[in-house]
């Protein structure tokens, strides 16, 4: 009888001592699972996010590939040995025009004539003559005669192109200072149009674009960009 008391009593202890296991287990999970709760409910929360927006994006790749389109752009065949001006790009006549702009209104009196003269290489007839006459032969000596100096600072802000045939017009606006014998004289805000079109091109110009028309006018802060009262100016001096 006794033998089966004992056995009795290390079965009850076997149980507990195994209740008390799994209670130690569970209290050991819970402990886990608060130390990481934050870090669980973070993840949770991005796979609930993400899970949408990947659908999402999966359906809008499939929306664009399905209802994707190709467009060639082939221009138009060019004359022997010229180009249209619709068929350059606009960089290409905004280059030429700021090239010019910077040779006759940012100089010094050592570097003008040079200047000038190459801005002359950059101009088709009549206007050529005219700017011979007018600043080579007259304004250049003026400042060299005055040691006149000019910085243009263009706004690349406040630029416009204008396509009209085989004619571009390119409009460059900017502050203009003179130093006159080490004097700065008070900044003016002044406006180029610049006209071009094209001829034949060559090695020097392999666009073949020319300067056919030049426009200034100074003081035009505050004006619109669309105001055609311009002066007629071979130079930035006026």
């Amino acid at each position: 009888m006794s033998k089966f008391k004992g056995t009795a009593d290390s079965i009850k202890a076997k149980v507990a001592d195994t209740q008390l296991s799994a209670a130690r287990e569970k209290s050991d999970t819970i402990r886990l699972w608060e130390n990481y709760k934050d870090q669980a409910l973070m993840w949770r929360s991005l796979a609930l996010i993400q899970i949408p927006a990947t659908l999402a994006a999966i359906i809008f790749a499939i929306v664009m590939w399905s209802t994707r389109e190709i467009t060639l752009s082939v221009p138009s065949k060019p004359m022997p040995g010229i180009y249209a001006a619709q068929d350059i790009p606009d960089n290409e006549f905004v280059n030429v025009a700021t090239d010019y702009i910077n040779l006759i209104a940012t100089y010094q009196p050592g570097t003008a004539r040079k200047q000038f003269e190459a801005a002359a290489g950059m101009l088709k007839e009549p206007l050529l003559s005219k700017f011979r006459e007018e600043m080579i032969n007259s304004e250049l000596g003026a400042i060299e005669g005055s040691a006149r100096t000019q910085v243009f600072y263009v706004d690349p802000l406040k630029g416009s192109v204008i396509r009209q045939g085989n004619q571009v017009i390119v409009t460059i606006i900017g502050e203009r200072i003179k130093y006159i014998a080490g004097q700065e004289l008070p900044a003016v805000t002044s406006r180029f149009r610049v006209t071009m079109t094209t001829i034949p091109r060559n090695v020097i110009n392999p666009y073949g674009i020319v300067i056919s028309s030049v426009t200034f006018k100074s003081n035009v802060k505050g004006e619109q960009m669309n105001d055609t009262s311009d002066i007629t100016s071979m130079g930035a001096d006026r």
